[in-house]
């Protein structure tokens, strides 16, 4: 398949404008809102001129996550801030089809994504920013072997509030011989 990543759970297809409304749909969802900090609440219009923004910036790559047995939307993922020179990434993931919440579809797209980053883009060192009360992703993130490299104390306003997060990150000395990445 063309623009496809493929694990063995999901199928990571590039981002398409078809997919906006279920990605504003899962962002403006009071739950899963909860432990992210996207624009919120956000419109189908803004996410569309925010795609269209995506589309062309070269330091971005953005995914839709699909059920690779049903070919269900569900979820998104990308890799953002590349640079090159660095060789470094910032991560994002979200499930936000809950039905497939704690089910393993996270962990796939992130070792999919993962394994794009330093394979595919040679990237050194792949980072995120966890919303302190996420304790799914902390979990998830600690069975990929992440490290957890500080708390970022009063850093994020986010639902109207100063809060705490952490910055986590993988680098390619750790994920290289790390079994746990390896796609059947």
């Amino acid at each position: 398949m063309e623009n496809t990543l493929v694990g063995n759970k999901i199928i990571l297809k590039l981002i398409e404008k078809e997919d906006m409304k279920k990605r504003a749909e899962w962002i403006n969802d009071i739950e899963i809102q909860a432990t992210l900090n996207y624009d919120f609440p956000t419109s189908i219009s803004k996410t569309q001129a925010w795609f269209q923004k995506a589309q062309m910036d070269s330091s971005r790559r953005e995914f839709s996550i699909f059920n690779k047995e049903t070919n269900e939307y569900i979820g998104f993922c990308g890799l953002f801030d590349i640079d090159y020179k660095a060789r470094k990434a910032e991560h994002h993931c979200v499930i936000g089809n809950k039905a497939y919440h704690s089910k393993g579809y996270g962990i796939d797209a992130y070792k999919v994504i993962v394994n794009y980053g330093f394979k595919e883009l040679g990237l050194n060192r792949i980072y995120a920013f966890q919303r302190t009360n996420n304790i799914a992703a902390h979990k998830l993130v600690e069975k990929l072997g992440w490290t957890r490299e500080g708390l970022l104390r009063e850093d994020l306003y986010s639902h109207g509030e100063i809060r705490d997060r952490y910055i986590i990150s993988i680098l390619r000395s750790e994920w290289k011989n790390n079994k746990i990445y390896e796609i059947n």
